[in-house]
């Protein structure tokens, strides 16, 4: 059995056990605090320990009828009359209440348990009802065209269970070679059950999970993460006498050469390669970021073979500098949002988008770690059924009659054939903003409030995963306003190329 480290399974970072720690602390003062009031209210008032109580009492005694009510109370003829009302009193209050504690035990003896639970069946109910000479109302049967869409659903669902773990977050594989696919590096330190910090390069921060997919960067006072990581930073396991990275970076599976980028200061990601393979059903795009060189021979359209030789790690780039000791290789699995995307940049007036259709803007990644999991597990799948398995953060809606660019790229995602009385799409995604399945609607299924906003211009939500959405907030899709979620700024614009 051979194990595949992921950074997420690590222990939190300090910062959010202090935070953790804080809370508590807070939470046993405040209550230390209000236990203290209370047991100084009811040593004031006697056995009333409510200060609203305690204030009423103190009206009463100062009142001029109260002095009034106590002389009379204290008197001998009032206390004397009191006494024999008492005394008349106490054996009619007793019997009474011999009798409904036997009234009491009588029913729970006569009516047994059996009885009871033939009352309350539904068959002892109809049957009651057909005596009194009524007939039960039948239960409704909504038609799938009666059922509407709702906004904003409040029942949260939660994602599915992580796959089973053992006590140092390895998760188990079945097989320690993936078919078809291999790491982009000789560092093979993922397999290894206590070697998960030779494989990961983190940032300067030192956190081992910043190296990971997903929100895991830039964490605030409280352990929230800030910034979405969109792919995975591999360590070198080789340098030269300057210190510099010398691992050779190999294609991960059989493919094409997609785009090349050998100008670092045309990218955030330096100079870099994307590889188009078409080994699991529909196209997907593995990048190498962060290059020191790019080989010769590498050029666009090129086929090349598992383990080709790519290119040298390195730590490129235009938009930070990465020193010696934190370079490593950025490495993503992709799929593309739209194959018109140099069209909508031109019509948003963005101009001629840098690096055609492999601008970052228009690819979108899912995480190589557990995409790697699910091929050792699961070898005989491809990425579409990895990724109908993601957990869907969020439902949209979007206006638009026919087909778009991401149907007919990824035909998995479609729920149903389409039909000429279908008016919008109800696009299921993940938190960060990937189309898990894509469901066409017709008029009758949207309700009132949904059909008005799509008129208005609108991308409503028809559901959203509250617990998922905030422990991912730094991926940006969504903005909340009380309990209510909306696509924010990025949002929508990931919507509008994705509609184009």
């Amino acid at each position: 059995m051979t194990e595949i480290q992921d950074p997420s399974s690590l222990r939190a970072p300090w910062r959010r056990r202090c935070a953790r720690t804080v809370r508590r602390l807070g939470v046993f003062l405040l209550g230390f605090g209000v236990a203290s009031a209370q047991i100084s209210a009811a040593s004031e008032i006697g056995t009333t320990n409510a200060p609203s109580v305690q204030r009423s009492i103190q009206r009463k005694a100062a009142s001029p009828s109260a002095g009034k009510k106590a002389a009379a109370k204290g008197s001998p003829k009032s206390v004397g009359a009191k006494a024999k009302a008492a005394a008349k009193a106490a054996p009619q209050k007793a019997s009474s209440k011999a009798a409904k504690t036997k009234a009491k035990a009588t029913s729970r003896k006569t009516i047994p348990k059996a009885a009871k639970a033939k009352a309350a069946s539904p068959a002892a109910l109809k049957a009651t009802l057909a005596r009194k000479g009524k007939k039960p109302k039948p239960r409704p049967t909504p038609s799938s065209a009666a059922k509407r869409i709702r906004l904003n659903p409040t029942k949260p669902v939660l994602p599915p269970p992580p796959p089973p773990e053992d006590e140092n977050g390895a998760i188990l594989a079945a097989s320690p070679a993936f078919v078809g696919f291999d790491l982009p590096t000789a560092n093979q330190a993922l397999f290894s059950k206590h070697r998960v910090a030779d494989f990961y390069q983190p940032t300067t921060s030192g956190r081992l999970i910043s190296a990971g997919f997903g929100c895991v960067r830039n964490p605030n006072f409280w352990g929230t993460f800030q910034r979405f990581h969109e792919g995975i930073d591999i360590r070198p396991v080789e340098r030269n006498d300057e210190g510099e990275p010398r691992d050779p970076v190999l294609a991960v599976g059989e493919g094409r050469i997609a785009s090349v980028n050998r100008d670092p200061d045309q990218s955030n990601y330096g100079r870099f390669v994307v590889v188009e393979h078409d080994l699991f059903g529909p196209s997907f795009y593995s990048l190498y970021a962060h290059l020191a060189v790019v080989e010769d021979g590498i050029e666009e359209g090129r086929r090349v073979s598992r383990g080709a030789r790519l290119g040298i790690m390195g730590r490129s780039s235009n938009e930070f500098s990465i020193d010696r000791e934190h370079a490593h290789l950025h490495f993503e699995v992709d799929l593309m949002l739209n194959d018109r995307y140099a069209r909508w940049s031109q019509k948003r007036g963005k101009g001629e988008p840098a690096h055609g259709l492999f601008n970052g803007e228009n690819l979108i990644g899912v995480d190589p770690v557990r995409w790697m999991q699910f091929l050792q597990v699961n070898p005989d799948l491809g990425i579409a059924d990895f990724i109908k398995r993601e957990p869907v953060a969020f439902r949209v809606l979007a206006l638009r009659r026919g087909d778009f660019s991401w149907v007919r790229r990824y035909p998995y995602a479609l729920t149903r054939a389409t039909t000429d009385h279908d008016v919008a799409w109800e696009i299921a995604m993940t938190y960060y903003g990937l189309p898990v399945r894509v469901m066409p609607r017709r008029k009758e299924e949207i309700s009132a409030a949904a059909w008005k906003a799509l008129k208005a211009g609108v991308w409503p939500l028809t559901f959203a995963n509250g617990p998922l959405l905030r422990a991912n907030v730094a991926a940006g899709i969504l903005d909340r306003k009380g309990v209510r979620w909306y696509l924010s700024d990025k949002g929508r614009t990931r919507m509008s190329l994705l509609m184009f």
